[in-house]
């Protein structure tokens, strides 16, 4: 009878923590929630300025220069390869200042105007990105990156 109880209460807590992430996800909204459509015929050599595309408008004050703003982001290369995103289970939001040159040129430079609850594609090439200092084997250097972003907070 213990064994029963246990093995219940086991698979009770798996499903709660099951739930818990399922939740999670879905409560992140759009950008989590759906993946992100490819970019087709793009390569490294055809982005060669900041380029914005919205995909959702937020509301409410608009991220200026010196806000601390709270993303959901997926990074990805041109050939649609995801090398980072903060979607992934056990990820939160990212965190940063804007303008403070805490993150890659075209992320300072491609929220700024966004409104909370906005999603943007950035098209970042690699002079605003990370150049011929790659952060990670996944990101060869010199590499143009799409970001899909989602603003949830400015403070």
């Amino acid at each position: 009878m213990r064994r029963y109880l246990l093995l219940a209460g086991v698979v009770l807590a798996l499903g709660a923590g099951a739930y818990f992430l399922l939740g999670q996800r879905q409560a992140a909204g759009g950008l989590c929630a759906r993946p992100p459509a490819a970019a087709a015929g793009l390569t490294n050599e055809g982005i060669t300025t900041l380029r914005l595309e919205d995909l959702k408008e937020g509301q409410g004050p608009q991220a200026i220069t010196s806000n601390t703003v709270r993303v959901h982001y997926i990074g990805r290369l041109v050939d649609g390869t995801e090398f980072d995103s903060s979607c992934r289970p056990g990820r939160t939001p990212f965190e940063f200042t804007l303008g403070a040159g805490q993150v890659i040129p075209g992320w300072d430079s491609g929220l700024v105007g966004m409104r909370a609850g906005g999603q943007r594609r950035l098209f970042i090439p690699a002079h605003l990105a990370y150049g011929e200092r790659s952060p990670s084997p996944n990101i060869p250097p010199n590499s143009a990156l799409i970001f899909d972003v989602e603003l949830l907070e400015i403070r």
